[in-house]
C-alpha cells in the first residue's frame, strides 16, 4: 500500500489516474481523494475528486436502470472532499466524524425529496424481496415487514457515513507511512470522544431504538462514532497490555459474526471511557504491576 501511496503522491496525473482508475476497487477513489486534500488542500482535492467521478457520472447518464446507486455512489466521494478537510483543519477524528454522520443525514434526505421516484422504486424491489423471504418462511409468523422511506434513507445516510471515515482512514493511513511512520497508529490508538458528545449520541442512539421499525439505521448512524471508539480503546488496550494480536481477531470475528451484541458492548466501552477516561486507569493500574 505504501507503493500505491507513494505513486499517488508523485504528482496531480498520478493522483488523477489512480482516482479514476481506482473505482474498480474497493476504497481506492475515495481514499485517493482525502489522500491529496490531506496532503496538498481542497483544490488539489477538488480536481482528484473530478477525475473520479467521471466513471459514475457516465453510468449515471449512460444507465438505462436506476440512477440512484451511482448518484449515492457520487455523494460518498464528494463527501471524502468534505470530511478529509474538517480533519485536516481540526485534526480531530471527534469533529470528523460528527461532520461525516451530518453531511451523510443531510444527503440522504436530499435524495430523498430529489430523487423521491427513485427511492420509491428501490422501496417496491425490497419489499418484494423481503415478502418473498417471508413466504418460504413459517406462514404463522406475524405480518412481514414493509420498508418505508425512513429505512432506506436511513440505510443510505448509514452507508455514506461510515464509507466516508473508513476511507479517510485508509487515506490518513497512507499519510501516515509516507511522513510520519508510525504516527496513525498514535493517533488512531488515542482517539477518545469529549463526554458531552459521547452522552448526546449514546441518548440518540437509545431514543432511536425506541422508535417504529424502520427508523433502526438511523440509530446506527448515531452509533458510528462511539463504535469506531471503542475499537480504538480496544487497540489501545492490547497494546498497553502487551496482549497478542489475536485478541484483535477476537474482536472484528465477533463484529462480523455477532455484530449487534459485540458492538453494543464497544458502544458502551467507549461511553464509559469518554465519561471515566479507562485509559488512564488501564496505563495507571499497568504501571503499578511490577
Amino acid at each position: 500500500m505504501r507503493a500505491l501511496a507513494e505513486f499517488i503522491m508523485r504528482g496531480r496525473t498520478q493522483a488523477c489516474a489512480v482516482a479514476l482508475l481506482g473505482s474498480l476497487f474497493p476504497l481506492v477513489s475515495p481514499a485517493t481523494v482525502g489522500l491529496v486534500t490531506l496532503r496538498k488542500g481542497s483544490s488539489q482535492g477538488l480536481l482528484v475528486l473530478l477525475w473520479a467521478l467521471l466513471p459514475l457520472i457516465a453510468n449515471f447518464f449512460l444507465s438505462q436502470g436506476s440512477h440512484l446507486l451511482p448518484l449515492v455512489s457520487m455523494a460518498s466521494l464528494a463527501m471524502m472532499l468534505v470530511s478529509a478537510n474538517v480533519l485536516r483543519l481540526t485534526v480531530s477524528w471527534q469533529w470528523t466524524m460528527m461532520a461525516s454522520m451530518l453531511v451523510a443525514a443531510a444527503v440522504a434526505v436530499a435524495v430523498g425529496l430529489v430523487f423521491g421516484s427513485e427511492v420509491e422504486l428501490l422501496i417496491e424491489e425490497l419489499n418484494k424481496a423481503i415478502a418473498e423471504v417471508t413466504a418460504q418462511q413459517d406462514s404463522k409468523q406475524t405480518a412481514p415487514f414493509i420498508a418505508g422511506p425512513q429505512y432506506v434513507l436511513g440505510l443510505i445516510a448509514l452507508v455514506l457515513a461510515a464509507n466516508a471515515i473508513v476511507s479517510l482512514f485508509v487515506s490518513r493511513w497512507w499519510q501516515a507511512l509516507l511522513y510520519n511512520p508510525g504516527g496513525f497508529s498514535e493517533e488512531f490508538h488515542s482517539l477518545r470522544l469529549d463526554s458531552k458528545v459521547a452522552a448526546a449520541l449514546l441518548i440518540g442512539v437509545i431514543l432511536g431504538s425506541f422508535l417504529p421499525r424502520g427508523y433502526e439505521f438511523w440509530a446506527g448512524l448515531m452509533a458510528i462514532p462511539l463504535l469506531i471508539a471503542g475499537i480504538a480503546l480496544v487497540h489501545h488496550s492490547v497494546r498497553v497490555l502487551k496482549l497478542n494480536g489475536a485478541w484483535l481477531g477476537f474482536m472484528y470475528f465477533g463484529l462480523l459474526v455477532f455484530g449487534p451484541m459485540v458492538g453494543a458492548l464497544l458502544v458502551g466501552l467507549s461511553f464509559a471511557d469518554s465519561m471515566v477516561n479507562l485509559r488512564s486507569r488501564l496505563a495507571a493500574n499497568n504501571n503499578r504491576q511490577p
